[in-house]
């Protein structure tokens, strides 16, 4: 049985995947995720790339650290914001890639 089948019939795991589908939906969770990608930052740092609030931010990364997409370090006085692993990486960098290739394929 292939691990796509398995997901068809696991209905909680569903859940997890339609779930993270929906974080990424969101056009702020969406920008936070892809400059994560790229580099660890702080909130200040992430108020910078992503144009918005640091309130408006750490809204955000509370809800991205609930679904396991994002993982936070205090260093010193900082906290520091991470991709959870090298899973939510692939995932961004494939669904980049496909985006990129939209058109190609016609």
């Amino acid at each position: 049985m292939s691990q796509e089948t398995r997901l068809i019939e696991d209905d909680q795991l569903l859940q997890k995947v339609q779930k993270i589908f929906h974080m990424l939906s969101n056009e702020t969770r969406l920008r936070i995720i892809l400059s994560l990608d790229e580099q660890e930052m702080n909130v200040r740092q992430l108020e910078e790339a992503v144009g918005l609030s640091q309130s408006a931010i750490s809204h955000q990364l509370a809800i991205l650290r609930e679904c396991d997409l994002v993982t936070s370090e205090k260093i010193g006085k900082t906290r520091v914001y991470r991709l959870s692993d090298d899973h939510v990486s692939a995932m961004i960098d494939t669904l980049v890639i496909h985006s990129q290739e939209q058109g190609h394929h016609n």
